[in-house]
């Protein structure tokens, strides 16, 4: 505590200490553009609108021009282009994840990033993602169920904001101000990659119809459809048994070449290794369609109070293909999949939410807003293709594996005033109220995809074994897994700003929450802008912050087969209070605590504006999936106490506490060409670098077993730390002149890294590393073998397109995106030399080139064309 109030009147200190010296004067503050060219936001203060030139801490606006440049649809790809610090990869065999892309900011986890919809918290999505890659153990925000076009802005708020919106407001906030304008609109966009594939629809249409005195009502709808796209190289593993010199069957290998001669097989192999398709495994986006649909209204009542209301509904069928099983696993009944087969993941997005509310500006002397909204996902997850080796011939190939249902119901009140204290600006007083309750549920699947049927594998060297449970890839959800958790918040919240002097602008906000299931919290933010000159302000803040878990990380459990350095395991997610988490060292989870201090200036200079921030957010308690523990002992151990057949296990956990330092810079403005038209540029970047300040050790039971695995390995550690680009730089340029706008957008990710291998030995390391960028950590002190990171360089990835009006209201546009088709360095390679060494690549057998890591993908060039209306 003492370490905080130190910590308070340092950073109080920096923010006041601009008044010191400045007396009253006659200039004014930097307000909005003559010309009309400032960007208006109201996100992160309770006080109205003003330009983002004007705010005491970073924020970023994004029209609907700019989000349309670049033929993309999706609006996480949309914000990818125009937020320096904002971030998201694209996941590969993922499950959900695959279409609730894990939105991260400021190099932070996507559960430290709330989301708001016309300035009212948007429920998230209900799925925890247990991949590995960016985003787990967290749950992502469904961006896709709300029409890209409905949008009429958006606001980033590159700051800590609990203070002001509570839970999850760590690394800022994203708020998607809703279109509400009169007319018709509509937009057709296709595509489609160089390579043939990921071809795309998307069609969007708006109607606002004016309502009442001053009123509007605005409804968009959406259709996306997009087929998948695949990078994926042949499988050129053993695909059926091999036989011996008497003629018995032999396990497969499962080292890249041994089914085409590349590489030693196990026993003589089956002549139809000749001719069996192996282009067989899919890395790529996944195909999905979404129909969505979303309503905007407001209607004045007289002069005091206007009503208002928003929300819609989305519905997305999407399939992703998980890792190919071949003919000798046995994970395969060969009856069923007499060549193997991909199991596919058919997933039901539903999302619903409606919000409604009224405002005013005299109640009592006070402005005020009351609302109240709901808002749902609902997650269907079936397989296809598959089939559970335990019951047999008689398995079926599709099965529902789970449902998840997530609601969220939340009520405000706010109240602003503005009070006169006797100089030339008021003091302006907000307060108000939040009532939240949460509801998650997990619930079973149809039996056959969790069911022990008793069969033994059937077939080859391990014929009559114990064969595998449960649908492949993962089993569903049994009735004894189903759970439900509930919880409710109840919030207060104030906030003072008073402007001085006409230079100094400060700011102060406090609020208390208290969670019905952990407990209660208080978090306050200090900001304050002071102008030095008329062109120059330095701005700065500081604030605690929390993240209340997520429902679905307290809850959740799952079993899932993951490849672990190639070999298929069955690994069980258990529940932090489920009896088998705590016989491993689960313990119930705590809130994640912040400190966010951030220090900047703002340039304002004729039509172009500079931004420059530099932050450090110090992260307590941090929720991480922990460390997949495999080992026998933890296996007997699990089933000496009634959870057999467990491979390996891992549980959500308070594991890691953090300190994020970075630097956002943004140069806007524009270029008055004369007769050649006009240039608006945009200049802008980021840097940042997480370092872990804890890291928990082994936990107690484990370590009683003799097992050394850290509760947060370097896998995990690396995925945090490394996974997401430190640096990332855009350079947009847009021309325009008369009927014709040319954009190009550069924008250049940094080095991300990831963990290719646990344990090589020295003689593995120096046939597989030669020519990768690679950083060695030994697996310990007593060992000779050492964990591999691979580094994957920056890259640049340059944008074109080229916009026609036809007439006033249609414009055409074509383009390319990823002009000279770059793709990110790929997996370490497995060789004939390395399976020489005993070991593959880390490239999934040699199917898989590249890493699911990649900021931009891996998709290569793609073309674009659309056609929009407005009038």
């Amino acid at each position: 505590m003492k370490k905080q109030i130190r910590t308070l009147s340092l950073t109080t200190t920096i923010l006041f200490a601009g008044a010191v010296g400045v007396a009253p004067g006659s200039a004014q503050g930097v307000g909005p553009d003559p010309e009309g060219g400032a960007d208006i936001v109201v996100t992160g203060s309770r006080f109205g609108s003003r330009s983002i030139a004007e705010s005491p801490t970073p924020i970023d606006h994004i029209g609907t021009e700019e989000l349309n440049r670049g033929g993309r649809v999706e609006i996480q790809e949309m914000l990818k282009t125009a937020v320096p610090s904002f971030s998201t990869p694209r996941p590969n065999a993922s499950g959900v994840g695959d279409f609730t892309t894990p939105p991260t900011l400021r190099g932070l986890s996507t559960g430290q990033l709330l989301v708001l919809v016309n300035g009212k918290r948007r429920h998230s999505s209900g799925d925890l993602s247990t991949s590995n890659g960016i985003g787990r153990g967290d749950v992502a925000y469904d961006f896709n169920s709300i029409p890209s076009a409905a949008i009429g802005h958006i606001e980033v708020l590159r700051d800590g904001a609990s203070a002001q919106y509570g839970s999850d407001a760590i690394a800022g906030v994203i708020n998607l101000s809703l279109d509400k304008s009169e007319g018709v609109s509509g937009k057709v966009t296709t595509g489609i990659t160089k390579q043939g594939d990921g071809e795309y629809v998307d069609v969007g249409a708006g109607f606002g119809l004016a309502i009442g005195d001053g009123g509007i009502i605005r409804t968009t709808v959406q259709y996306q459809n997009r087929r998948g796209s695949n990078r994926a190289d042949p499988d050129t593993r053993q695909q059926y048994f091999g036989t011996n010199a008497a003629g018995a069957p032999t396990a497969i290998s499962s080292f890249y070449g041994s089914g085409v001669g590349l590489t030693p097989s196990n026993g003589t192999l089956d002549p139809r290794e000749a001719t069996v398709d192996r282009d067989t495994s899919y890395e790529g986006t996944a195909p999905f369609t979404m129909k969505a649909i979303f309503v905007n209204s407001e209607l004045p009542v007289g002069d005091a109070v206007t009503l208002y209301g928003f929300g819609g509904y989305s519905d997305l069928d999407g399939k992703t293909a998980n890792f190919f099983r071949r003919a000798g696993q046995d994970q395969t009944v060969r009856s069923l999949h007499p060549d193997g087969y991909a199991p596919y993941g058919e997933f039901g997005l539903r999302n619903l939410s409606a919000f409604g509310g009224a405002r005013g500006d005299d109640l009592a002397g006070f402005g005020w807003d009351l609302s109240t909204g709901f808002g749902k996902s609902l997650i269907n997850s079936d397989i296809s293709n598959s089939n559970n080796p335990s019951l047999g011939n008689a398995s079926p190939t599709e099965m529902r594996i789970s449902r998840i249902r997530f609601s969220q119901w939340t009520t405000n009140l706010d109240l602003t005033r503005e009070f006169d204290v006797g100089d030339s600006t008021p003091l302006k007083f907000a307060f108000g109220g939040e009532y939240r309750k949460e509801v998650w549920r997990l619930l079973a699947g149809d039996p056959a995809s969790y069911v022990n049927g008793g069969v033994g594998i059937i077939g080859g060297p391990a014929n009559g074994a114990v064969a595998p449970v449960g649908a492949q890839p993962n089993p569903g959800v049994s009735p004894a897994d189903a759970t439900t958790g509930k919880r409710n918040s109840k919030a207060v919240y104030g906030e003072l700003e008073k402007e001085f002097f006409d230079r100094l602008t400060l700011n102060g906000a406090v609020r208390y929450e208290d969670f019905s299931d952990f407990g209660d919290t208080v978090n306050y933010k200090l900001s304050s802008r002071l102008k030095l000159v008329e062109a120059l302000a330095l701005r700065g803040s500081f604030s605690t912050g929390f993240r209340a878990p997520h429902l679905a990380q307290s809850f959740f459990n799952s079993s899932l087969t993951n490849f672990i350095n190639g070999a298929p395991v069955l690994i069980r997610n258990f529940p932090v209070d489920s009896a088998a988490g705590r016989l491993i060292g689960a313990t119930p989870l705590k809130p994640e605590k912040s400190r966010n201090i951030s220090i900047g200036a703002v340039a304002k200079l004729s039509s172009w504006t500079i931004t420059l921030d530099g932050y450090r957010i110090k992260l307590k308690d941090r929720i991480v999936q922990s460390s997949t523990f495999q080992d026998a002992r933890l296996t007997n151990l699990l089933a000496a106490n009634g959870f057999p057949g467990i491979g390996g296990a891992q549980y959500l956990t308070n594991a890691v506490d953090s300190t994020t330092h970075g630097v956002d810079l943004t140069v806007s403005g524009s270029i008055d060409l004369d007769d050649f038209g006009k240039l608006a540029v945009l200049l802008a970047g980021n840097y940042n670098k997480t370092k872990l300040d804890r890291v928990a050790g082994t936990p107690a039971p484990l370590a009683a077993l003799g097992i050394t695995t850290p509760l947060f390995d370097l896998t995990q550690q690396v995925r945090i730390t490394d996974s997401q680009p430190r640096s990332k730089v855009l350079l947009n340029l847009n021309w325009s002149s008369g009927d014709f706008t040319v954009g190009l957008t550069n924008t250049y990710y940094g080095k991300v890294s990831a963990v290719a291998f646990t344990t090589l030995t020295p003689a593995q390391i120096a046939v597989l590393t030669q020519n990768y960028d690679v950083t060695l950590v030994p697996v310990s002190a007593t060992s000779p073998n050492s964990q591999v990171i691979q580094h994957f360089k920056g890259k640049l990835i340059t944008d074109l397109q080229l916009s026609y009006d036809m007439t006033k209201e249609v414009r055409l546009t074509v383009g390319v995106n990823n002009l000279f088709d770059i793709y990110p360095s790929q997996n370490i390679r497995s060789t004939v030399a390395s399976v020489a060494a005993g070991t593959n690549g880390s490239d999934n057998g040699g199917t898989f080139p590249y890493n699911a890591i990649s900021p931009f993908g891996f998709n290569g060039m793609s073309f674009f064309a659309s056609a929009s209306v407005r009038f």
